[in-house]
């Protein structure tokens, strides 16, 4: 499958912000904004809002992101999720999106909001791959909101 070179930029921003440098990986993510938006590929711009989202400089700003992420979600195919690497389809996005709202939430002290996030991403589970990415996954819904 051929990838767009957008993919390579974003996992380059992620590897920023993993170094501690998240100025710099949403500056080099948000070169892609037009690009990425103005596209088909709807992975690409979930990938690309959920992965913006961490490194917003307030609370605000991220869950604006994540919201933005979960927005893209209805143009997703299963398909193009299957495609991308995703063996539940577009449903195993789900789980990370809802949990991501939901903390962002609880940090801002709305609890119901949170609590809607965390069982819309909980129901969505068996999405997920028996894999390290879903086990993570799994693992954070379980100690998360316990």
């Amino acid at each position: 499958m051929d990838e767009s070179p957008a993919y390579a930029t974003i996992r380059e921003g992620m590897a920023l912000r993993e170094q501690g440098r998240p100025s710099e990986a949403k500056a080099l993510m948000g070169t892609l904004l037009a690009e990425v938006e103005g596209g088909d590929d709807a992975y690409l711009k979930i990938f690309l809002a959920h992965s913006l989202a961490d490194v917003q400089d307030n609370l605000e700003d991220e869950l604006a992101w994540d919201l933005r992420a979960l927005a893209f979600f209805d143009e997703l195919t299963d398909q193009r999720a299957i495609d991308r690497g995703n063996a539940g389809g577009r449903n195993a996005l789900l789980p990370s999106l809802h949990l991501n709202l939901a903390v962002g939430y609880r940090r801002l002290g709305d609890e119901t909001s949170a609590r809607r996030h965390y069982e819309l991403g909980q129901a969505h589970l068996g999405a997920l791959a028996d894999d390290k990415y879903g086990d993570s996954i799994r693992t954070a819904f379980a100690t998360e909101f316990a």
